[in-house]
């Protein structure tokens, strides 16, 4: 009796890492893998409707050289992603820093302070921003710059690098909280023991930041960093609320997700925004793999 209970035991321990873990593996078929391999499929169609499919083999990747559209997109992703990599990494490690500092008033208010914006709905911070910038004498920061007798501009449809500042500003508002706190973390597990001896050798503030805290926040410099090009070139919250539709002259402010989006749902044409989204795919794989070779992520100290 004691045998089959033993027997009966030992089995549901073996079952129980495959229990655990049934509800991830059915979420990743149901929720990445399944779209993922219909984004395939669909790449290969042309879809009048959702009854009328036709084989067109490479005819939708064909287009992409011929498309007067699709660069400018991947320029605004570009750009929008360089600017929001440097401007919440050199930001977000300077607050942290300053948060950090005992010395620093009110820090613990400011450290719940900051993360409030990544609460907050990306529409509802999209639409703020939209008025923020939007153009006339009368708006906020049109005011502002008459009072500093600078000359006012339609923000949101001036130019292209305006177009990429408002991006810029509008998802650092929202993001920078979460990066700030990463990296608030990463000081945290730096040994004080590192700062006392540095302070014994007499190096300044710059020497102690250079030296000791940038390298103990490599391995959140590298999260943060792929994070952030993650998010730049999937950025589509947004560049959608900012600019209702996509309607922009010249294409300002179209994202390449945005793009695919008006492909895909104002234009109908599934299947060429299909391939679109597999090539973004196949553009965010590589990253990975690059991120892995040159920056050593996954590999354990002391390897080589």
């Amino acid at each position: 009796m004691n045998g089959h209970k033993n027997r009966h035991y030992y089995n549901a321990v073996k079952k129980a890492p495959y229990f655990f873990t049934l509800p991830f593996v059915i979420s990743f078929v149901l929720f990445f893998l399944y779209p993922v391999i219909y984004m395939f499929v669909m790449s290969f169609q042309k879809i009048e409707s959702l009854e009328s499919w036709s084989f067109v083999g490479f005819n939708n990747y064909k287009r992409l050289s011929a498309d007067i559209h699709i660069g400018s997109a991947v320029m605004n992703s570009v750009l929008f992603t360089i600017g929001i990599v440097v401007v919440n990494i050199v930001l977000g490690v300077l607050i942290a820093v300053g948060l950090n500092n005992k010395k620093t008033l009110f820090r613990n208010g400011f450290r719940s302070a900051i993360y409030l914006p990544a609460l907050t709905s990306i529409v509802v911070a999209g639409i703020y921003f939209r008025l923020f910038f939007a153009g006339g004498e009368a708006t906020p920061l049109n005011r502002l710059m008459t009072l500093l007798n600078l000359p006012t501009r339609e923000w949101l449809y001036d130019t292209r690098l305006s177009g990429i500042f408002v991006l810029v500003v509008t998802a650092t508002w929202r993001w920078l909280g979460t990066n700030t706190l990463y990296f608030l973390c990463g000081l945290q597990s730096i040994p004080e023991e590192l700062f006392e001896a540095a302070d014994i050798d007499g190096a300044n503030s710059f020497q102690k930041f250079w030296n000791i805290i940038i390298p103990g926040l490599k391995p959140i410099l590298i999260f943060v960093g792929t994070t952030l090009v993650y998010g730049g070139l999937r950025m589509f919250g947004e560049s959608y609320v900012l600019w209702p539709r996509g309607n922009t002259p010249g294409g300002i402010g179209v994202t390449i997700v945005l793009y695919i989006y008006k492909t895909a749902f104002t234009s109908f044409d599934f299947g060429y925004a299909s391939a679109l989204s597999v090539l973004l795919f196949i553009c965010l794989i590589l990253i990975n793999m690059l991120f892995i070779k040159f920056f050593g992520i996954g590999k354990q100290e002391g390897r080589a």
